[in-house]
């Protein structure tokens, strides 16, 4: 490997640690703050274990507001139900600590369990009772009477670190899931219509397929902040209707730029002008990077050539022709 592909890859790599942007420095700083002022109060209300209100913070930490406290929530439960759990198998089996260790395995598996039927960020609370329950119920072996003080303290620490890391990514440079969708939304549809572009023109199939991967990522991370903004504004519940429809015809879309794909000389004359007509459509929108701040244009446009395709006399069905469906689905 020659030193300039070397360098090529380490950028592509940690481009991110060398070269942090401007989001990147207010991300560090926003932690490094509420990870401080989570130290401090923790040592000024005298918590036994100050460092934890610390790492909560860290360990909650997200770029997007909405994710920080879904994330902050699922961590209260999960301390909340560890601790819970913590007291109950203590005082059952404190005196023995054959019956304590088998008690707290079994409910560190049934939250195992849980949590891999759940998805991100219920998952990662169901995992934090499990482990809760055993930073609390060992070293209370032997004094069963200081359970509840130890859960008391680590839920009061856990608390603090997630109200100073809310608190932070609320007031401090915010970046909210509401925005993330509405710009991710944009580059899924540009990052689509070049998906299209290449599928009306035979482009190179990995290619194809990696930005396909990129495409259904994308609609998987969309659906996902739609839950994160919902938290951080409820008012969002009006929109979050229309936001997953859209996700839905995203993918609808790909799908049909997919079949596109394997149909690259359509049989039905009359598509032919319109298969023209969409891949122009789809070139120009992949390469005009502003196109959806102002989509009424594209939208009728769009809008009249999914009336020609419907407008198609038909053809008889074979197993490898362009169906007028498939062009209407893209439209």
């Amino acid at each position: 490997m020659t030193l300039a592909r070397l360098k090529d890859v380490i950028e592509a790599r940690f481009g991110g640690l060398t070269q942090p942007t401007r989001s990147d420095w207010i991300f560090a700083l926003r932690t490094v703050s509420a990870g401080l002022v989570a130290l401090l109060s923790a040592y000024a209300l005298r918590l036994d274990h100050p460092q934890w209100a610390m790492m909560t913070v860290f360990i909650v930490a997200q770029p997007v507001a909405g994710m920080v406290l879904a994330k902050g929530f699922y961590r209260l439960i999960g301390t909340l139900a560890g601790g819970l759990a913590a007291i109950g198998i203590t005082s059952l089996f404190g005196a023995n600590p054959w019956l304590l260790v088998a008690a707290l395995a079994i409910w560190i598996g049934i939250c195992t369990l849980v949590s891999s039927l759940l998805r991100n960020p219920e998952a990662y609370g169901a995992a934090l009772a499990g482990y809760t329950a055993m930073i609390i119920g060992l070293p209370a072996f032997g004094q069963p009477h200081l359970v509840v003080d130890l859960a008391v303290a680590r839920c009061a620490e856990i608390v603090l670190g997630i109200v100073c890391a809310g608190l932070t990514s609320r007031l401090i440079l915010p970046k909210l899931a509401a925005d993330a969708i509405i710009s991710r939304l944009k580059r899924s549809i540009l990052d689509l219509a070049t998906y299209a572009g290449g599928a009306f023109s035979g482009g190179d199939a990995p290619t194809l397929a990696g930005l396909q991967r990129k495409l259904i990522t994308d609609a998987q991370t969309l659906a996902e902040m739609r839950t994160y903004a919902r938290l951080e504004a409820p008012s969002f519940a009006t929109r979050a209707h229309p936001v997953r429809r859209t996700i839905g015809q995203l993918l609808w879309a790909l799908s049909a730029a997919r079949a596109l794909h394997s149909h690259a000389a359509p049989k039905n004359a009359a598509l032919i002008p319109v298969r023209s007509e969409l891949k122009a459509f789809v070139g120009e929108l992949a390469a005009t990077p502003g196109a959806l701040d102002d989509t009424g244009p594209w939208v009728a446009r769009l809008d009249a050539i999914a009336s020609k395709a419907r407008e198609a006399p038909p053809v008889p069905a074979g197993p490898d022709e362009d169906k007028v469906g498939t062009l209407t689905r893209l439209a």
